[in-house]
């Protein structure tokens, strides 16, 4: 584990109860307060190469993942100009959880690939003091069909906060960039 010792702030998750969230210079665990086995790590190898996030690098080579002492992988964007350049999915025992970003501050928890919306677990808002704050997904109508949102198991919550706390939500479109841009540029 190391010598650094974890900054550690506890959220409730609305539906598995309070979720703790560790972070250290290049990890971060989240567990639930009720049960201290079940739990995720996510790691840095090497030197931190990212600034932007807090675990210090988005090259999924650096970093190692475990749920519950099982190995998962990551597949993390480059976090550049495209919001979907700031996607990360989660493959864990063939199943994939991906966090999209929606806009500037928020990215949506889903069970499946990034595009699946019949499968948003729910919303996700990282903090700049290490929490996390959530906000579950309704039953909504899509072209006329009512779609049930699914209950994330607790090793998918566990995911989800890990993720947020490690690589942070949001990220701002090309269009506002764009606009910004073209903002600036004129006279006034």
């Amino acid at each position: 584990m190391g010598t650094s010792e974890f900054d550690c702030v506890e959220v409730d998750s609305g539906i598995w109860g309070t979720v703790v969230i560790e972070r250290a210079e290049a990890r971060v665990r989240t567990r639930l307060a009720c049960d201290a086995q079940m739990s995720v790590f996510l790691e840095r190898r090497g030197p931190r190469t990212d600034k932007r996030c807090h675990l210090g690098s988005r090259d999924a080579a650096a970093i190692s993942a475990t749920v519950n002492g099982r190995a998962f992988t990551l597949d993390i964007g480059r976090a550049r100009v495209t919001k979907r350049s700031y996607r990360v999915i989660a493959e864990v025992d063939g199943r994939h959880l991906s966090m999209r970003p929606e806009n500037l501050e928020m990215s949506t928890f889903v069970n499946g690939k990034p595009y699946e919306i019949e499968k948003e677990f729910g919303e996700l808002t990282a903090k700049s003091d290490g929490t996390v704050e959530v906000f579950w997904a309704l039953p909504k109508k899509v072209l006329n069909q009512a779609i049930e949102p699914p209950q994330p198991a607790a090793e998918d919550v566990l995911i989800g906060y890990a993720i947020a706390a490690a690589f942070g939500t949001g990220a701002l479109s090309f269009t506002s960039i764009l606009m910004g841009f073209i903002a600036a540029a004129m006279p006034g």
